[in-house]
């Protein structure tokens, strides 16, 4: 009978994780559209990859800021509630980028963009929110990576979208076409998750943590604080997905115009689909071999897959600088791209879920992906500048020493397990 109830529950929880995971994965098609117009918004506007990075940096602040604020609101009314929200203000704002050619200032795009970064912030919230009520502990690093693996359908669908429609269409396209593929998966969203088993008859799983139980009242802003920002281990993980935001969008927001700059690559062309597609393809590899040796191979310990892959990142990151060539180069990014995504996987998904319990698990999600996208914002005006002065030879530079830095700090918690 157990076994029976048991195969119920798994069948009912796919009905909530499958929605919400397409959920946030058209979330990334409205962040992610904006890389591939790059090259052509250049052309028509004038801009310098300086200025690319301040667009880059208001959006990654902003979300970053939205991670400390929603955070603390998705505890409070919920995973369901949060998530919809996002989805129905980006989509508003990808739709006014649309319209931002007729205006052609840099401000504006600045300004909506940033708004939308702070919308978005209310996904990987609710992410964990609701998976944080749904999965044991044990179970919490393979279904972060397969969470990854769904996610990363967004980067390579807005791949195969993006690189069509910025060569055969006007770059306005790259905006409503994911607004509206969001739209759809909110109205889905909206009718399918449930923030809790119990909100449906069962019972809760083994949460492996002092303050599981059935009392589902927001626990206050007082208790979610203290128990996230009192946590030495919440600071250290949240220390290194800042490195984690640094090495990630230094690498994965300027691509798509390394392709098109260095490698000269039309968008529409094989070479230039073909490799864009394999980053999202590595990424989720990266984010299931993570969360899946976690679990398997380190008894849910989270720091040792972590610290292996930001050391793994260094490694390529100085072998780009030394010898990159046409193909090599683009091995190497390839294989970076499944080395940055495991721990932006594991320590953004099951970390938050482990050290921040059932009742603060949106803030803990919350405290470390803002400093990912403090991370972010920083980097992207400092890589562009770096472009600007020195090509594209100083990119990689750029990155590698905060992906030793992480793999240092991911080392201290080798052992580090929820209490």
């Amino acid at each position: 009978m157990a076994q029976e109830i048991n195969q119920v529950y798994r069948r009912v929880r796919a009905t909530v994780w499958l929605p919400l995971g397409f959920m946030y994965a058209s979330y990334y098609m409205t962040r992610y559209n904006l890389s591939f117009g790059k090259t052509t918004m250049t052309r028509e506007f004038g801009w310098t990859n300086e200025q690319w990075g301040w667009i880059g940096a208001t959006f990654f602040w902003m979300y970053a800021f939205g991670q400390f604020i929603n955070g603390q609101i998705t505890d409070r009314i919920g995973g369901r509630k949060a998530i919809v929200i996002g989805a129905v203000a980006t989509v508003i704002l990808n739709c006014l980028m649309a319209l931002g050619g007729g205006f052609g200032v840099i401000g504006y795009f600045i300004i909506m963009w940033g708004a939308n970064g702070y919308f978005q912030a209310f996904g990987a919230p609710s992410i964990v929110s609701v998976n944080g009520n749904w999965f044991a502990l044990r179970e919490r690093g393979t279904f972060t990576g397969i969470f990854g693996m769904m996610i990363q359908l967004g980067r390579f669908a807005v791949t195969l979208l993006g690189g069509f429609l910025i060569a055969n269409y006007a770059w306005p396209n790259l905006f409503i076409m994911p607004a509206l593929i969001t739209a759809f998966f909110a109205i889905i969203a909206w009718f399918a998750i449930r923030n809790h088993p119990e909100d449906i008859g069962f019972e809760a799983p083994d949460m492996g943590e002092h303050d599981q139980g059935t009392d589902h009242r927001p626990a206050g802003i007082r208790y979610t604080l203290k128990k996230v920002l009192s946590s030495p281990t919440l600071w250290v993980i949240s220390m290194a997905y800042f490195c984690t935001g640094w090495v990630r969008h230094g690498f994965e927001q300027w691509f798509p115009a390394y392709l098109q700059e260095v490698q000269h690559l039309a968008p529409d062309s094989m070479a230039f689909q073909l490799k864009s597609l394999a980053l999202p393809v590595t990424a989720v590899l990266g984010a299931f071999a993570a969360g899946v040796s976690s679990d398997k191979l380190f008894g849910s310990r989270r720091g040792p897959p972590a610290a292996i892959m930001y050391y793994a990142q260094f490694v390529l990151l100085i072998i780009f600088y030394y010898y990159a060539g046409p193909t090599s180069a683009a091995v190497l990014l390839i294989l970076l791209s499944f080395f940055v995504n495991g721990p932006h996987s594991l320590l953004g998904g099951a970390a938050a879920m482990d050290f921040g319990g059932r009742k603060a698990s949106g803030s803990a999600a919350g405290m470390i992906d803002a400093f990912q996208y403090i991370g972010a914002g920083i980097v992207q005006p400092i890589v562009g500048s770096v472009i600007d002065v020195y090509g594209w030879n100083g990119w990689a530079l750029s990155l590698a020493g905060f992906a030793l830095i992480g793999g240092i700090l991911m080392s201290t918690l080798w052992n580090a397990k929820p209490k």
